[in-house]
């Protein structure tokens, strides 16, 4: 019977072992190197801030905004947008969509979101703060302009461009006292407006996004008289 011999046997089974473990090694390094880029390229990316906001709006008594909880804000890069839900009328979204004018937003103690030279009091949005609009700033002519109807008799605007802005003169829409009421000739318009009676009920899409583009939060706002 032929004898194996030592020094063969072992150089015959401690090589493969051997290239197993360069093997095994050079998988880790790769995986550790890639791991380690992927990481980077995700630490890199800035985060979407993370909020829930809640709103109310009331015809007669203004809008509240409401930072339920989550991460702070820093007002100066956030974007509100309204829009009219399809029971006002199916396909009304792009025409409605209306960013809020900073401006008519303030906190509880009246510092503005916006002030005239573009800088602001209030720094940051965080939980448990409050952002009102007056009832004075929800009429159309501010809170909605794309919308806001004329009185049909105005030189400003054509009819199939009827919506104005400021001009007492051919802007219709008015505080009657106990609600808004509208003396014009464009009900259509005046049919968009959340200060409207008889949109008491409906429902309006108030979505937060930053300056980048991302959305923070989304939700249904229900229009009370």
């Amino acid at each position: 019977m032929r004898t194996l011999k030592k020094s063969g046997f072992t150089e015959r089974a401690v090589s493969p072992v051997v290239g197993v473990m360069l093997m095994l090694v050079v998988v880790i390094i790769i995986a550790a190197i890639v791991s380690g880029i992927a990481g980077g390229m995700v630490s890199g990316q800035k985060k979407v801030p993370q909020a829930t906001i809640q709103a109310t709006f009331s015809q007669s008594g203004g809008m509240t905004i409401t930072h339920a909880g989550g991460d702070p804000l820093p007002t100066a890069n956030l974007i509100f947008t309204v829009a009219d839900n399809p029971e006002f009328g199916q396909g009304l979204s792009a025409v409605t969509t209306q960013v809020l004018n900073a401006s008519l937003i303030q906190n509880a103690n009246g510092d503005l979101l916006k002030l005239t030279d573009g800088t602001s009091n209030i720094t940051a949005f965080k939980a448990g703060d409050t952002l009102l609009i007056t009832r004075q700033n929800l009429d159309p002519q501010f809170f909605q302009p794309a919308v806001a109807p004329c009185d049909g008799t105005a030189t400003t605007h054509s009819t199939t461009s009827p919506a104005c802005t400021g001009n007492k003169k051919n802007y219709a829409v008015y505080w009657a006292g106990s609600g808004w009421a509208y003396e014009g000739s464009f009900p259509s318009f005046w049919n968009l407006d959340f200060v409207n009676p008889d949109n008491a009920g409906k429902t309006f899409s108030f979505t937060v996004s930053d300056k980048a583009g991302n959305t923070i939060s989304s939700s249904d706002v229900t229009i009370t008289p």
